[in-house]
């Protein structure tokens, strides 16, 4: 329950935070990907929730909307691979020992892009990563290269909540409240993604993007692929191929 409170927190401040609206990714300091071999990435599950905000701003997670939306999202993930000409792996999940890999390292995803999210994104930066990007999965990771036969994998994370029909009328009487000279301005769905590249041979994270914000209903076909192509428009797939430096890449935004 406090994993899910911490993450519950840390997502909500990224929402509210104006410095960060849009994607923003973080690549590992000097990485690039090996130009020796072949780049082989296991396309793990989504970790996706869709809910509906409440008019009080309680979140009711929606068992539909987010069955449908792990579903297009998984399908624009694979076009995206394809069309990027990058070779991917799938697990299969039906192996027991497999589908406990599988939920051990969503887990632990999510730990480690909270934290990155906490101290990279939103709030006190860390002392000794404060100019650097250095966050890993542990060595551990190897055991997923093992069971794809694949060198790296792409964890997928989001929350996707839209406004109710209480939310919006709430919404409305806010702006209308403008007009008499009270103001009350609220907000209505949020969405919130976050995609990372890993490195399986050592579980470091060597590339890392959030994107804030809506680039289509991701219980829509259409719509979860315009998500997926914004968050890894930037990420690096091709042998040889790096990202910016945390410095330029901060510097740019």
């Amino acid at each position: 329950m406090l994993r899910k409170i911490t993450l519950g927190v840390a997502a909500a401040a990224l929402v509210c935070s104006p410095a960060v609206a849009g994607p923003k990714d973080f690549t590992a300091q000097g990485y690039a990907l090996p130009a020796d071999k072949p780049v082989t990435i296991v396309l793990m599950r989504p970790d996706m929730q869709v809910g509906e905000l409440q008019a009080g701003g309680m979140v009711e997670p929606n068992a539909d909307w987010t069955t449908a939306a792990r579903g297009h999202l998984a399908k624009a993930l694979e076009t995206a691979h394809k069309s990027r000409g990058i070779e991917f792996k799938l697990l299969d999940e039906g192996q027991e020992a497999n589908a406990q890999l599988v939920a051990d390292y969503e887990s632990l995803h999510r730990a480690v892009a909270d934290a990155i999210v906490t101290y990279k994104y939103y709030g006190a930066k860390l002392p000794t990563k404060k100019d650097r990007f250095d966050w890993t999965l542990g060595p551990g990771a190897q055991k997923l290269g093992e069971a794809s036969g694949a060198n790296y994998a792409l964890f997928f994370f989001g929350r996707d909540n839209f406004a109710s029909a209480g939310r919006k009328a709430v919404q409305v009487a806010g702006f209308l409240g403008c007009l008499i000279g009270v103001c009350v301005i609220t907000s209505g769905g949020q969405h919130v993604y976050y995609a990372s590249l890993v490195e399986l041979s050592t579980g470091n994270v060597v590339w890392f993007n959030v994107l804030r914000g809506s680039k289509g209903d991701v219980r829509e076909a259409e719509g979860a692929q315009g998500m997926v192509d914004a968050i890894m428009a930037s990420m690096p797939t091709r042998p040889g191929e790096g990202g910016a430096p945390v410095a330029t890449a901060a510097k740019k935004r």
